[in-house]
């Protein structure tokens, strides 16, 4: 009978551990979500709500932008995104990081230029305790 205790409780306590884990993947799910319909129609209140305030934002064609200036640049039309899909998504949860990656079809507006895009992304989020923050993001060049 102890030994049967002893695995119910064990089977338990990891299970338990899955769920908060499961639960925090789905929070980081949600927050790409979110932060992708932010990107298509930007608020910046809400942007600078999910992102870290030490954001490093790196595009593929190697530009760098710190939170004020990604903002600035979705807000003023500089980046401007009128569609975009997330294909191959992989999240993993390590502690407070959670790694989000994807392959990201949008089509554009860029200073008022429409265009096309199909990038890799590799972001780096980072959950506070109240909200997955995203602290890094770069995109990569992928074979059209």
């Amino acid at each position: 009978m102890k030994k049967w205790l002893i695995l119910v409780v064990a089977f338990w306590g990891s299970t338990l551990g899955c769920f908060a884990q499961s639960q925090n993947s789905i929070k980081l799910v949600n927050a790409v979500q979110e932060f992708t319909q932010l990107m298509i129609h930007p608020d910046e209140a809400q942007l600078k709500k999910i992102t870290h305030k030490k954001l490093s934002y790196g595009h593929s064609s190697g530009r760098q932008e710190d939170q004020n200036t990604f903002i600035s640049s979705l807000m003023t039309g500089k980046s401007d995104f009128v569609t975009i899909n997330l294909n191959e998504q992989s999240y993993d949860v390590v502690d407070d990081i959670g790694i989000a990656r994807h392959i990201l079809v949008a089509e554009t507006n860029d200073n008022g230029v429409p265009g096309n895009v199909k990038i890799g992304v590799l972001m780096i989020w980072r959950d506070t305790g109240e909200s997955w923050k995203l602290l890094a993001r770069q995109a990569y060049k992928v074979p059209q």
